[in-house]
């Protein structure tokens, strides 16, 4: 499926998967290769996944990591591969950190550090991959979209139903529109995420002895949140992250955003 939306570079208060190309496809490539190196030399997908997990929780050590001399641990090997390959992608990251009022540094997502984005790349790609199958064969399957994928220049008429708010199509020029009718393609039912009680929606799906699922597209720290959150409650979960991260959070106010549809497509479309 083509979206008929002009697809441009934007640029993100702390990263942009663009790089320095015209589209995103050079990152997801990228990931996946610096994803097969790691499992080649570490063979094991969940302890990878943990131990990044563990790790981008302490910004500090890895900082640390990432200024010496790597040594024979998967943490240090990861660290060092990652800010070889990634750093054209958090350009910004830096910079914010340095702006960042002392009040909002405390805040896990607004004080997201270079090496935090690079972990977190990687394990949504490693989340992808390890729950790819159980998503697409799951029962109930929803798509949680952030409301900074609309089309500002319109009065958005999406409305809520039983679970949050949905896309009525309102513009030919929101990713909120095609996504939401490429994911019904897929019976992937697609929120535009305002709130709505996850959990709650979850255990009564799985009451009906049905298997619940959730994708999720958000900038990355959110994203790893949400990812992270799904799996405490054991669903599961995969994600796309959005292009550069550009709403009000960051930014001060909202700025059009993108992803890649060609990326979400290829992830939800299962084995070819």
């Amino acid at each position: 499926m083509k979206i008929p939306i002009p697809y441009k570079p934007v640029e993100g208060k702390t990263y942009s998967l663009f790089g320095n190309d015209n589209n995103t496809s050079a990152y997801y490539e990228l990931i996946r290769h610096l994803a097969n190196l790691v499992l080649e030399k570490f063979d094991n997908p969940e302890n990878v996944l943990q131990t990044i997990q563990k790790y981008s929780k302490k910004k500090y050590i890895i900082k640390g990591l990432a200024s010496s001399k790597e040594d024979s641990s998967l943490i240090s090997f990861v660290i060092h591969l990652l800010s070889s390959s990634l750093a054209d992608y958090t350009r910004n990251v830096d910079s914010h950190l340095q702006n960042l009022p002392l009040i909002k540094f405390w805040d896990k997502r607004l004080g997201t550090t270079r090496e935090q984005y690079h972990l977190y790349m990687l394990e949504i790609e490693l989340t992808n991959r390890l729950n790819i199958e159980r998503f697409l064969n799951s029962d109930k399957k929803i798509a949680l979209l952030p409301y900074c994928l609309k089309d500002f220049e319109v009065d958005c008429k999406s409305k809520p139903d039983n679970f949050d708010y949905q896309c009525k199509m309102c513009s030919k020029n929101c990713y909120q529109h095609y996504i939401s009718s490429l994911l019904k393609t897929y019976n992937i039912g697609a929120y535009i995420w305002m709130g709505a009680n996850l959990k709650k929606n979850a255990k009564q799906t799985l009451k009906r002895n049905q298997t619940f699922a959730v994708l999720g597209i958000a900038c990355i720290p959110e994203l790893i949140s949400g990812i992270r959150k799904c799996r405490k409650y054991n669903l599961p979960v995969i994600g796309i992250p959005l292009d550069a991260n550009r709403c009000v959070r960051w930014m001060g106010k909202f700025h059009k955003n993108s992803i890649n549809f060609e990326q979400l497509e290829l992830l939800i479309g299962g084995p070819k």
